[in-house]
């Protein structure tokens, strides 16, 4: 078995934080995209609370209205030279947001292989 050291990047916001004209998480994955980041996802909670309130402060009125205001964590794996490319952004677009940067290591797959042969192809082109 063969592993391989990644940085997890972890932000942690809600549906209703918003930067850019569109909610954070996908100004997160847009930015990420931009950037050629290895992949993201984008996981929305079911319920969850902070610290203090963030994004648009909606009334009482607005459980019964529909208006979306759950937790949304948005989380991307890649190296840690890829993800620290993100952080300015982060720094300057995520002030309703926690972010996490962990240190870890993954098994690589034959999927994994598979992609890192085809990057070293296109980068001998």
């Amino acid at each position: 078995m063969d592993f391989k050291k990644v940085t997890f990047l972890k932000v942690y916001t809600g549906e209703d934080v918003i930067v850019e004209d569109m909610p954070l998480f996908k100004a997160v994955i847009k930015e990420a995209m931009r950037l050629k980041l290895a992949g993201g996802t984008v996981t929305r909670g079911i319920g969850g609370y902070a610290s203090v309130k963030r994004g648009i402060d909606y009334k009482i009125g607005s459980f019964f209205t529909g208006l979306p205001n759950m937790p949304v964590t948005v989380e991307i794996v890649d190296t840690r030279e890829n993800i620290e490319k993100i952080l300015p952004w982060l720094e300057k677009n995520a002030t309703k947001a926690l972010v996490l940067v962990e240190e870890s290591t993954c098994l690589i797959t034959d999927y994994m292989r598979e992609e890192e042969a085809k990057k070293a192809q296109e980068a001998n082109k």
